[in-house]
């Protein structure tokens, strides 16, 4: 996986919108497929709208499915939630 990615993936799951918004551009896609099978936002354009769906969309899939991209199993105890 290139530093790129990597380094975007980790701003992400620092929970942090700043440094989140900071690897994302203005014409960024994001696709979500938890989000599509609960019938919530699962396409976001631009860094505004993934940022607000990290911030408020993605604690719902996270409790849905027990998952988070920091840790991997449980939401984080801060950041996003």
């Amino acid at each position: 996986m290139s530093s790129i990615v990597q380094n975007g993936f980790q701003a992400i799951a620092s929970g942090d919108p700043d440094r989140a918004a900071a690897v994302l551009t203005e014409d960024t896609e994001w696709l979500n497929a938890t989000a599509i099978a609960l019938k919530t936002t699962h396409h976001m354009v631009g860094r505004k709208a993934i940022v607000r769906f990290f911030a408020d969309g993605l604690p719902v899939c996270s409790r849905a499915t027990s998952f988070s991209p920091s840790t991997g199993s449980t939401p984080p105890a801060s950041g996003w939630t």
